[in-house]
């Protein structure tokens, strides 16, 4: 089975979305796609990530993605994974999504980069349009959990999403001690339950 992110690319729904008119958005969304389905894991999927959108970022920067290779970065979302997932600490990316590609998967809630947007109603039309794409995601994936990051997107996504599965939500571990200390939190407790034997 292919990573069905790929079907983005058809853009059946990103018509009528007001981010699909920037060339460098779906540029963005194009390349991290690619990076996204190069990743996809050959076994069943443990736990299922669904994070907000790639970072415009990756624009200029091409380590700036989830699963682009590089560092490890201090305070990225892969870095603040990396101790609860696996209780140990990798030096290369590379590393780090070797292990992680073997239980878990993660895709995008919104495949073009919505973190610029300066405009709300522009970030949640993109939410809406999207939900389209990741509505078939999860119900084409087979996974025992799948945890959204990120609270703010998951409330204006839940009412666009069919939720028939096996849910968690966690906030962002950015922008203060107290996030990242809740997201991983968060996270030891979804691990528990789905590895109840786990310390």
């Amino acid at each position: 089975m292919k990573s069905p992110v790929l079907n983005v690319l058809s853009n059946k729904y990103c018509e009528q979305c007001a981010v699909y008119k920037s060339k460098e958005h779906i540029a963005v969304r194009n390349e991290t796609i690619a990076l996204n389905s190069k990743h996809f894991p050959e076994g069943s999927i443990r736990l299922l990530f669904v994070a907000e959108s790639p970072p415009m970022a990756f624009a200029q920067n091409k380590t700036s993605y989830f699963y682009a290779n590089g560092p490890m970065k201090y305070g990225k979302l892969s870095y603040r994974m990396m101790s609860v997932l696996f209780r140990q600490k990798f030096d290369r990316k590379e590393d780090f999504l070797r292990e992680f590609m073997k239980e878990f998967y993660l895709v995008d809630m919104v495949k073009c980069p919505i973190d610029k947007l300066d405009s709300k109603n522009e970030k949640e039309d993109a939410i809406k349009h999207c939900a389209k794409y990741l509505n078939e995601e999860l119900h084409s994936l087979k996974f025992q959990k799948v945890v959204f990051v990120g609270k703010d997107s998951f409330g204006i996504a839940k009412s666009f999403l069919d939720l028939k599965f096996n849910y968690d939500v966690i906030s962002l571990p950015f922008g203060s001690d107290k996030n990242v200390k809740n997201f991983e939190n968060g996270l030891e407790n979804v691990m528990k339950s789905i590895r109840p034997n786990s310390q």
